[in-house]
């Protein structure tokens, strides 16, 4: 297919004909004569030159997703980071390795020289996976569909339209993205995604509708073909025949199976009984109670399944309770600051965790330099919750032992929380909270349930986590106050929907700060100013820290390899780096012995090269 024969969208062209200040259309004349082009075609390789295309990998996962959708409402979903996040390439990519700017889609790049501009050269082979050719006007289409509201989705149309100045094309495959001001690092503010102009020419205001359970076409490896969406029951991932990244330097002998299956089990002890019988592959263990219960199990001490901890350095899920402010009682900084020393996560980690895990501090560990190291999490103190609680008004115990305010209210708040093996701790934060005076009332949803609720803010407190990335923190989504309130037409202000700003923080001093660390020029002020932010939003208490592991756990059978250093130092997720394969004649060779009796030595690895503790 010729780029000319691209579908394109007169919507679109409209668009960018009515802001000739953001899309600009130029020759490759026109390109500055100083420019410096870079490629880094000889930095560190992180796949294995032994691994093997092909077979099907089964991996089982607790939910269905609510969309398939990439954007929009409630496609910031925990399986979108398996459909798009781990598969779908960017312009260019820190190498997860060493951490230098590589190609993705763009072969070169070159940085202006007041460092707004990125100036980038194609690559003419990258398709996405129906087939499309990626040239400039996918780029030029993206700003347009993250600006849309269409897409129903405010953090994208504020992003896309801020912090980007324009872009330009100068041919199908040469292209310039503009910054508003200087930034510390122009390549990362840079980087984005081409969307495929071909696959929505049905875009408009029924977006969110008709692109429900249509899979985007992405420019990785992967793609979901009709019929491989079984509601409730599976996901299918089929690779794309003759990938054009099985050629390039960081994309080869990667993403190895021909197939990967997401089977939906809900039941975690299902889940983990399926992996014992070898009905899925691998298992990505997140709490100790099946990591430990592995040990007793046959087949990881005959050697047939095996298991490998492996350390990353990134920055941590953030892990804690969200407090809803816009809820009764809960605006209260001495409700909230009670809140905190009212919650025994210590004992949590040390019972439920066995004292593998750690506490987190606050929302934005792991960035770094840029974590300020002076906010701590407030320890478990019945006493010092009390004294808050009565600064609020709540000074006196009822007779079932909870505080009551002068009007006979209880101090009583609803804790959401997802249906997850995690819920099983409910009871010990349940009860640490008595004794400082405050009945919580658990509340177990599940999984896509929990988090519809807690996007309409309709909680008082939950229990959840935001996957983190990055090379900086962002703020602007989780604490600013355009994602905070907003006001309907008889204006009756009212907590914003569909945000992640789940505490419903409204502070406008904070909002200020943040909208000047979205500018910072250098990373010495995006250090300060995110140092500050950090206390501020320590010091506002409406997110209780929970706690943090420097690890992730994989038990597997032992047909799926990996290379030797197992995993990528700036990663969590095995299937975000994807670099295993399977291995076919190990297969056999397990199975056979799963029949004969036959048996191998147990393997249980760590691969701690990236613990920061050595």
């Amino acid at each position: 297919m010729r780029p000319e024969d691209i579908y394109q969208s007169p919507e679109a062209a409209a668009y960018y004909k009515a802001h000739p200040d953001f899309f600009h259309f130029a020759t490759p004349a026109d390109l500055p004569k100083d420019l410096i082009w870079e490629t880094n075609d000889t930095d560190t390789e992180f796949s294995d030159p032994q691994a093997k295309l092909g077979g099907v990998f089964n991996f089982a996962f607790p939910v269905f997703p609510p969309t398939l959708r990439r954007v929009g409402p409630n496609s910031n979903n925990s399986f979108r980071g398996y459909a798009y996040d781990a598969y779908d390439l960017a312009l260019t990519f820190p190498n997860p390795e060493t951490g230098k700017t590589i190609p993705g889609t763009a072969l070169s790049w070159a940085v202006s020289k007041d460092r707004r501009t990125v100036y980038y050269k194609l690559d003419p082979n990258v398709c996405f996976t129906d087939g499309q050719p990626v040239t400039a006007d996918d780029y030029f289409f993206a700003f347009y569909f993250f600006q849309s509201p269409h897409i129903v989705a405010p953090f994208y149309n504020d992003y896309y339209s801020r912090e980007f100045a324009g872009i330009t094309k100068f041919d199908d495959y040469t292209i310039a993205i503009t910054l508003p001001d200087e930034r510390p690092d122009p390549l990362y503010f840079a980087m984005m995604y081409p969307i495929p102009r071909q696959f929505f020419k049905e875009f408009g205001p029924d977006y969110p509708s008709r692109y429900q359970y249509r899979y985007q076409p992405t420019t990785g490896p992967y793609q979901v073909l009709d019929g491989d969406v079984r509601m409730e029951q599976s996901i299918t991932f089929t690779r794309v025949k003759n990938w054009w990244g099985d050629s390039r330097r960081y994309y080869r002998n990667r993403y190895n199976p021909d197939k990967l299956v997401f089977r939906i089990v809900r039941d975690n002890d299902k889940i983990f009984q399926m992996f014992v019988l070898g009905e899925i592959d691998a298992l990505d263990i997140r709490t100790p109670k099946f990591w430990y219960r592995l040990n007793n199990e046959p087949v990881f001490q005959k050697g047939y399944v095996e298991k490998a901890t492996f350390y990353y350095e990134k920055p941590r899920p953030t892990y804690g309770i969200y407090i809803n402010t816009w809820k009764p009682f809960l605006g209260d900084l001495n409700v909230r600051l009670g809140l905190q020393y009212a919650m025994d996560f210590q004992r949590v980690i040390d019972t439920f965790f066995r004292g593998d895990y750690q506490r987190l501090n606050q929302m934005f560990e792991g960035y770094g330099e840029f974590t300020n190291p002076n906010v701590k999490a407030r320890p478990y103190d019945p006493d010092r919750a009390m004294a808050y609680f009565a600064k609020a008004g709540f000074a006196k115990r009822g007779p079932d032992g909870i505080l009551v305010n002068k009007d006979g209210t209880r101090l009583s708040f609803e804790l959401t929380m997802d249906d997850s093996e995690m819920r099983k701790f409910l009871p010990t934060l349940v009860d640490s909270a008595r004794k400082a005076g405050l009945e919580l009332r658990p509340e177990v949803l599940q999984r896509t349930t929990q988090f519809k609720k807690i996007l309409e803010k309709k909680h008082d407190l939950c229990f959840s986590a935001w996957a983190t990335v990055g090379k900086y923190p962002d703020f602007w989504q989780t604490h600013h106050i355009d994602n905070a309130i907003e006001t309907d037409a008889d204006g009756t202000v009212k907590a914003k929907r569909q945000t992640n700003n789940i505490t419903s923080t409204r502070d406008k001093e904070l909002s200020e700060l943040i909208d000047r660390h979205r500018i910072a020029k250098t990373e010495q002020e995006v250090k300060d100013l995110g140092w500050e932010i950090q206390q501020r939003i320590h010091d506002e208490a409406s997110f209780i820290p929970a706690f943090k592991v420097a690890t992730y756990r994989l038990a597997y059978w032992r047909w799926l390899n990996f290379p030797k250093n197992f995993g990528m130092k700036a990663s969590d997720e095995f299937i975000e780096t994807s670099v295993f394969w399977i291995d076919e004649q190990k297969r056999a060779e397990t199975q056979n012995a799963l029949r004969t009796g036959k048996t191998f030595p147990p393997q249980n690895r760590v691969y701690d090269q990236h613990n920061s503790e050595n």
